[in-house]
This record gives structure tokens, sequence and C-alpha cells, in this order.
């Protein structure tokens, strides 16, 4: 899926201008190195959560419940100067980067957990925060993510450790409000799992095949500690039927099972994040922001969660 880099004179034309945070910019600690978090997955990471689709679970109706009212500020959408945002498509090598707002899905028309995990994250660091996001549709952590402990390296894999450090080397040219204060690799956050439940022996492998990709990702990232969050691929509600009934048998339960096998790691449960389903794709939340958006908030307290217990 094609990532563009909007400019906020295309944004005003479709409609969605943004405002900046209050006071974001002025709190933030530039003495201290920047809290770098990773988000990678396949597509559900990055993100078919719909803007506008005049339904109950857009982003729309979202920002109109109490718990995601910070979304909107003076009726604009609210873009964060303290949350620096750096994603890489696939397909093309479109880089889309700068500060935290709306549109950073798979599409401009699109939300992921991106936005309101990062909302949280810049809440509550002083630091300048960035996420890194290494999301791809269609792959499979048996397949193209497969950790170098279970054989085969995958490319995904190698892909996401060449993007994470090559963004971390050069991050004075890729921000510029960069002001040489360092970075700090401090937390990943895993939402992936759709495709190993289109693959039998994929999805019966999952939960060894998690916990290979944990040890080793921290391992390569430089962190053996590093706080990892999964959210799990709870697509399609209590009721599905098909793939996404499958994965609450199989994927779910087994990155359930990885998370209690690790430290510093937290699985979170999300099929009852399905409450509305506005658009067709069962395997993209129907097109739920809003079950983007709970997934975010969930994710990020559980980041919180284990940052704070050291």
């Amino acid at each position: 899926m094609r990532a563009i880099n909007l400019s906020t004179t295309t944004l005003a034309i479709l409609g969605i201008c943004c405002c900046a945070s209050a006071g974001a910019s002025d709190s933030v600690d530039t003495s201290k190195p920047i809290k770098v978090f990773v988000l990678a997955g396949q597509s559900n990471m990055q993100g078919h959560g719909r803007i506008s689709l005049e339904k109950d679970g857009d982003l729309d109706y979202a920002a109109k419940l109490k718990q995601f009212a910070y979304l909107k500020k003076g009726g604009e959408w609210s873009q964060r100067r303290d949350v620096w945002y750096y994603h890489k498509a696939g397909r093309d090598g479109v880089v889309t980067k700068g500060e935290l707002r709306i549109g950073l899905g798979a599409n401009e028309k699109s939300i992921g957990p991106e936005l309101v995990f990062g909302h949280l994250m810049g809440d509550h660091f002083k630091e300048q925060v960035l996420l890194i996001k290494c999301a791809w549709g269609g792959q499979p952590l048996g397949g193209s993510f497969r950790p170098p402990s279970s054989g085969n390296t995958g490319e995904k894999y190698k892909q996401v450790l060449a993007e994470v450090k090559d963004v971390v080397a050069n991050l004075e040219p890729i921000f510029p409000d960069y002001e040489d204060q360092g970075f700090e690799m401090v937390g990943f956050f895993w939402h992936q799992g759709w495709n190993d439940g289109c693959n039998r022996e994929f999805s019966l492998e999952y939960e060894e095949n998690m916990v290979n990709f944990i040890k080793d990702m921290r391992k390569d990232l430089g962190n053996e500690d590093l706080p990892f969050v999964i959210a799990t691929s709870g697509m399609g509600g209590p009721n599905a039927t098909g793939v996404a009934g499958w994965l609450s048998e199989s994927v779910e339960p087994a990155q359930m099972a990885a998370a209690a096998r690790c430290e510093r790691c937290i699985a979170v449960p999300t099929r009852h994040y399905q409450r509305h389903q506005p658009g067709r794709q069962k395997s993209h939340w129907y097109n739920s922001a809003e079950s983007y958006c709970l997934i975010g908030d969930a994710a990020a307290k559980a980041m919180i969660k284990i940052l704070t217990e050291d």
C-alpha cells in the first residue's frame, strides 16, 4: 500500500486539517535522548481504520467518545510536535515522516494503532518520542518475519533491523528539529497474525516463532531487556468465522502463551475491540478506526506498565 507524505496544504484540501497539541513542544526535554519505539507487523499495523465513513466506528465517531476526545481540539485534529513518526512503504519505498497526526495508516484516509499509542507515549515522556513503523501487508511470522532462531531468517525480519538502524543513524537529516540529543531504544509494539492464520503450519508454530522473534529482536537491537507488547489478532470480534475465527483458536492463544514465556512482555487481548463494523474488510477490523484506537490505547498502557515496573 502506497504511503503518502502529506503537506499541510494537501491535508486542508482533504478536509482533515490538524492543529498542534497545546504546549507539546514547549515541554520537550531536549537534554535527554529521544525515546524510540518500533511498531512492527503486517497490514493491521499499517492501519486500515478509516477516518471518515459516516458510520459508527470511524475516527469521527471515536473522537466523540470521552476516551478519545483529545484527538480533536477546537474542532480540528490534534497533531503532536513532541512525537515524531517514520515509515517507509514496502512497494515503492515512499517515506512518510514528521509529526504524529491522522492519516498515517495504510493511506492518507486511514489510521492505525500508531495514533493513540503515540499520543499516550507523548503524554508519558517529557523527552521527544519517535515511532518507527515497520509494517507491510501479507507478511507471516512463520515466513517473511521468521526470526533467526527459527531457521531461515525472513527478509522482513532483516528489513526491520535495517530500517530501524538506518533511521537512528540519520536522525539529523530526517528530522530537522533534532538537537543531537541521541536516542534510547525504549520499546517494541507488535500487531500481526492474519497470514499465519491462513497457513496451518505457521499457526501451529506461532508460539515458538513469537518467542524466538522477541529474543532475537532484542539481541539484534542491542537491548536484551527491551519491553515488548503484543496486540493479539482479534479482528472480526467474538463471533467471527473463517480465518478470523481460527485465529481465536490458534494464533491468539499462541501470542498470549509466548508473552507469558518472556520477561518484560505483555500480550493485550483485542477481540472485544471489534465494537462496530463500518467497513467491509474483516481482516482489517472492518476498517474500524475505533478498534485501532482501542488497540493503540491498550498497547500504550501495557508498555507504560512494563516501563514503570523497573
